[in-house]
Order: structure tokens, then C-alpha cells, then sequence
């Protein structure tokens, strides 16, 4: 089984700003790495019609565990950061895609913490989906761009699309997180939970809106902006087709593709 990965960076500082449209165009990653993005606005990238190793990314399964690094921030716990991530993930989740229905997700936090800072899947063995605070070495990772809050790491098969791990960082080397009041922050700090639903939005296939500045999965944001914690119809109508009905198995399987393990791969014995 060949499996490949796409690293997705997610929020960006605003450094253009794009045009608000009435339109709304969400986007879905593909398995074909999209050309790079001059500004804000990225357009829809999947030649699936033109070329047959390209797919839609989407996951096959209903249950997830997410395994979080114990490492907090100077403005942020380890408590604050996992009540973060619950409340992002549960924006996705929880939301109503008509008639009561879901997008049929469980999703759940592991008691394990994880113990691997970098993104990684290892075929056939242990892996987790895995949410780490990077404190320093952020550029030395490839494709880690210095202007970036986050990025999210999708690892898929070749052949269908099929999501098999995801692995979310947060740049906190350059960046000051903290959970900011419903205001934003002031100070310059970034807010947590904007931040991660963000990524969520990418975690489960999402790629970047092409239209819609005010939607969850726009490229690019302002420091302590918090509005992207609440997602917008483009992001929900992306989130509701790519799982409609049925769309997910109802077999509920928290433990990850070759088992669990909270180790990089160099430091598993």
C-alpha cells in the first residue's frame, strides 16, 4: 500500500488581503500537491478529470483519537490547550448539516500523551493522530514557512485518497498563543481556538476557501483575530458533502491504522 502526505500550512499572518465575494466556493484537498499560492485566496487545485492519480482526501472511518503534547506555552496549559482542541473539533462534529443529521465523526482525546513533535506515519506499525506546540527548530522542518500559526500534515493512500493519520503543529517558536477573550487578543498573541479550527478544517480534508474571507478555512488571518472559531455556511456545506449520508462506516474503531504509539519512529525501542 503506497501512502504519501500533503503538509497543509494553515493560518498564515495577513500579508494580502483578499476581496470579500457573495459568492462561496469551499475547497477539498486532493491527493495532487496544488501549485503554490501567490496571496490569500487560493484557488480549488484537484485535476481529477485530467489526471488519474488525482483524489479527492477524505477519512473512511467514524472514530478518531487525537493524542495531544504535554507541552503548554508561557500563556497556555496543557489544560487550556486540550479544552481548545475539544471545542474546535466538536465546531466540526456537532455542527447540522439539515434535519438534525451530523457528519457522523466521534472524536476523542487520547489519556496517552503523545511523545513525538514531528509529523509522521510508519506503515504497518504504531502511529497516532497527533497535536504538538513546537517551541523551536519550526524552519528547520520542511515546508514550515516562519509566517505560518499552524500546519497540518494529511497522510493518505495514493490510490483512493483515504486519509490514514494526520499530525497538527503549532508554531509557537514564533508565535504567542494564548486563549484570547471573545474579543480577540490585543497584545499580538494568537488565539488558540481560531487556530485550531482551522486546522481541524483540514484534519478532515478541507483545503483553503477560494472566495470567502469570512469563512473558517480562508487562508489567512490577523493576530488575536477569533472569528474563525465559528464556521461559516461555506465551511459547513464543505464539511456536510464531503460526509454525507452514509458516507462513513457505523463500525467504530478509535485505535489507529497498525495500533497506537505515542513514540517517533527513531525512538521506539
Amino acid at each position: 500500500v503506497s501512502v504519501a502526505r500533503i503538509a497543509t500550512l494553515g493560518l498564515v499572518l495577513v500579508s494580502s488581503v483578499g476581496v470579500a465575494s457573495e459568492a462561496r466556493a469551499w475547497c477539498q484537498s486532493c491527493t495532487v500537491e496544488a501549485p503554490p499560492a501567490a496571496s490569500c485566496a487560493q484557488s480549488c487545485f484537484c485535476p481529477v478529470d485530467t489526471n488519474p492519480d488525482a483524489h479527492f482526501l477524505f477519512w473512511d472511518r467514524s472514530c478518531m483519537e487525537l493524542s495531544v503534547m504535554d507541552m503548554p506555552g508561557p500563556a497556555f496549559t496543557t489544560a487550556e490547550l486540550d479544552s481548545a482542541i475539544d471545542r474546535s473539533f466538536a465546531r466540526w462534529t456537532e455542527l447540522d448539516c439539515g434535519g438534525g443529521r451530523r457528519p457522523g465523526f466521534e472524536i476523542r482525546r487520547t489519556d496517552d500523551r503523545a511523545l513525538c513533535d514531528i509529523a509522521q506515519y510508519v506503515s504497518g506499525e504504531g502511529n497516532a493522530n497527533t497535536i504538538a506546540v513546537v517551541h523551536d527548530g519550526w524552519e528547520e522542518r520542511a515546508g514550515h514557512d516562519r509566517a505560518a500559526f499552524a500546519l497540518t500534515t494529511t497522510f493518505f493512500l495514493l490510490s483512493t485518497g483515504e486519509i490514514v493519520d494526520a499530525d497538527m503543529e503549532l508554531n509557537e517558536e514564533h508565535w504567542d498563543f494564548a486563549t484570547c477573550p471573545e474579543e480577540g487578543c490585543m497584545d499580538g498573541s494568537v488565539d488558540l481556538e481560531n487556530t485550531l479550527t482551522h486546522e481541524a478544517g483540514h484534519f478532515f480534508g478541507l483545503a483553503h476557501t477560494n472566495v470567502d474571507i469570512e469563512s473558517t478555512m480562508w487562508a489567512c488571518a490577523d493576530a488575536g483575530e477569533t472569528f474563525k472559531r465559528t464556521l461559516a455556511p461555506d465551511d459547513i456545506e464543505g464539511m456536510c458533502t464531503i460526509y454525507g449520508p452514509d458516507a462513513l462506516p457505523s463500525e467504530c474503531r478509535f485505535t489507529p491504522r497498525g495500533g497506537f504509539d505515542p513514540f517517533c519512529a527513531e525512538d521506539r525501542k
